[in-house]
């Protein structure tokens, strides 16, 4: 609830909102805050809300900052910004959202910045140095096993089932990997025959094969293991 204030006569009637103590003379705008506030104050109670309101103090904490009351982020700036981001790392299933905030600290990214593609991919390649080729390789492996059972069929026949945003869905959240991808012959197949030119797009955005080439030749003996292990699995 907000709370009208009456002043001396002189100046009427005034009102003030219990959340930022915002002072209003004339109603209208009183009014249309007020609901702003209590469309907010619901929305906090959500789980969309209450994750926001972790990561928002999360953030808060890497850059050694207390996190202020509830109330308080109801009128920050950043209320509608971490709801977002929020969203955000649902569409995307981004992985470990709270090593992706402390990265956004160390970059010294502000949080209006954190749903940029380009910051995301920058993510993405982070993650991809926290493990080796090989053990990249053997979490895409295991995820080609659990779609090859849920469809009931060779492991080899993996890639007909796939559809082209099942593999970005699956790239952005590395339970793919290009150490794989980039290793397989039906992937290429399925990459130049039955994707269409915006999916080409996405996944050149997200692979960036001009990248990984230097990475590959860095790292040859495991690029020869990985591409054993494709021809074994038939893909």
């Amino acid at each position: 609830m907000l709370v009208m204030v009456t002043q001396q006569r002189t100046t009427g009637a005034r009102w003030t909102c219990k959340y930022c103590h915002k002072v209003f003379v004339l109603e209208n705008r009183y009014l249309a805050h007020e609901y702003k506030q209590m469309k907010r104050e619901a929305e906090l109670k959500t789980p969309n809300g209450q994750t926001a309101w972790h990561y928002y103090s999360l953030w808060l904490r890497q850059m050694k900052r207390m996190p202020p009351p509830a109330s308080t982020f109801l009128s920050s700036k950043f209320f509608r910004t971490f709801i977002n981001f929020v969203k955000f790392t649902k569409s995307v299933d981004l992985p470990k959202p709270e090593k992706f905030i402390w990265l956004m600290v160390q970059k010294n990214y502000p949080p209006t910045m954190w749903m940029n593609d380009d910051v995301y991919v920058m993510y993405i390649e982070f993650i991809d140095r926290q493990f080796t080729p090989i053990e990249q390789a053997k979490i895409s492996v295991e995820t080609l096993c659990a779609i090859a059972d849920k469809h009931e069929i060779a492991l080899e026949d993996v890639f007909t089932v796939i559809k082209g945003h099942d593999i970005i869905q699956m790239l952005r959240t590395r339970r793919l990997s290009p150490w794989l991808l980039l290793n397989s012959r039906k992937f290429r197949d399925l990459y130049l025959n039955d994707l269409t030119t915006e999916q080409r797009i996405i996944i050149d955005q997200l692979v960036r094969p001009e990248y990984w080439a230097d990475k590959k030749e860095a790292h040859g003996d495991a690029v020869t293991t990985i591409r054993a292990i494709t021809k074994e699995m038939g893909i």
